[in-house]
């Protein structure tokens, strides 16, 4: 279990846009073919049974609302999806991406009735936020960025306000110091810290990433076994409720964020750990992804959970910086071998379930998104 540790007193007064963000590895074609792992499907099935999942998703796309089957923090992730792969196989989407990106931004806040992507539940709003960051990323227009920063300052509003000695609450009527949603409030501020190290001032978010960093891994949240547990009870100790996958995932963003902000390889040491923690705890004998409540008790946010894991691990494949080639070979592996079983045991007819080596049963856009953030992860990982 980590402790409190030490931080980094200065922002790097150098850091530039070009060499904070590593770009994603290259295409395989482009490199050495040779590879150590065992390789059971190409990159370009992959790369096809994730256009046709994502058009099959598409089916449940409103245009009137933005959203996907009407889900608020749900349609948040499918945007980070579907721009997550753009990251990596430009051009691929473009029929969705050329109308769902502007389309959302107009319609989707004005369909929920709120202000902006704000609303009672601060993970949900940073969801958002990281979404409208990833389309930032692949397109380049300032408006998502300006997005996301905008969503960002509701929750920085909020630092601090917990009986907690730090901490954002999860939700607005302050029942709840959870895990994700100070999870979600360290890596999109690393995120902001490096694509605006210099607004709306020197270290802005790159001080609210340390912070909340510094607070998190000193909460008692993350148990003895490296997992992270669902948050603090009234006491500010942790509540050893479930350990749910997305808890152990979102962290490992924000840690190779921090990493390249600072050059610091502590952080990505740090991710390693709980990447591979989690990895040993939620796989079966077969190496198989499964949520706690699987496979007949997962509610409707349960569905999107481990996607969300899925996405950080390759995240890391592709942008951490000093990873071991072991290390990344036991990702790879996850990746590719989860990715495999979906489409073997758990599709039909393009729509994706919740449990990845199946059966099927009824798709929805949680279960939809989940297992492409897996397909996404595998093809990429080439």
């Amino acid at each position: 279990m980590f402790g409190s540790i030490s931080t980094i007193a200065v922002l790097l007064a150098s850091l530039h846009l070009s060499d904070a963000l590593p770009q994603p590895r290259s295409p395989i074609s482009e490199r050495d073919s040779t590879n150590p792992l065992s390789r059971r499907t190409s990159q370009a099935e992959y790369v096809n049974n994730a256009i046709a999942a994502f058009n099959q998703m598409q089916t449940w796309y409103d245009k009137s609302t933005g959203l996907w089957q009407g889900s608020w923090w749900p349609s948040a992730n499918a945007l980070t999806t579907i721009a997550d792969f753009q990251a990596y196989f430009p051009g691929e989407l473009l029929s969705i991406t050329d109308l769902v990106y502007p389309n959302t931004l107009a319609n989707a806040p004005k369909s929920f009735g709120s202000g902006g992507f704000l609303d009672g539940f601060y993970d949900d709003e940073l969801w958002w936020a990281l979404g409208w960051i990833q389309v930032y990323d692949v397109t380049g227009d300032p408006k998502y960025l300006n997005t996301a920063t905008a969503i960002f300052e509701d929750a920085k509003a909020a630092w601090g306000t917990t009986p907690c000695n730090g901490g954002i609450w999860w939700d607005k009527a302050h029942t709840y110091v959870n895990a994700i949603a100070n999870e979600l409030y360290i890596t999109t501020a690393a995120k902001l810290a490096n694509r605006s190290p210099h607004s709306p001032s020197d270290g802005y978010y790159w001080n609210e990433a340390l912070k909340a960093h510094d607070w998190f891994m000193a909460s008692g949240m993350i148990n003895s076994d490296n997992v992270v547990n669902d948050g603090l009870n009234s006491n500010c100790q942790n509540n050893g409720y479930e350990t749910f996958t997305y808890n152990s995932g979102v962290i490992l963003g924000g840690l190779t964020e921090m990493a390249w902000a600072s050059g610091d390889n502590s952080y990505n040491e740090k991710a390693n750990t709980l990447a591979l923690a989690a990895i040993a705890h939620f796989t079966d004998s077969n190496g198989i992804l499964h949520e706690p409540c699987e496979p007949n008790s997962c509610d409707s946010d349960e569905q999107q959970f481990k996607g969300i894991l899925a996405r950080n691990i390759n995240f890391m494949v592709n942008r951490a910086t000093n990873l071991p080639e072991s290390t990344r070979e036991t990702y790879v592996n996850f990746l590719q071998k989860n990715a495999d079983s979906i489409w073997a045991h758990d599709q039909s007819n393009d729509f994706l379930g919740l449990v990845f080596n199946g059966p099927p049963g009824t798709a929805t856009i949680q279960t939809q998104g989940s297992a492409l953030d897996v397909i996404v992860g595998a093809a990429a990982a080439f």
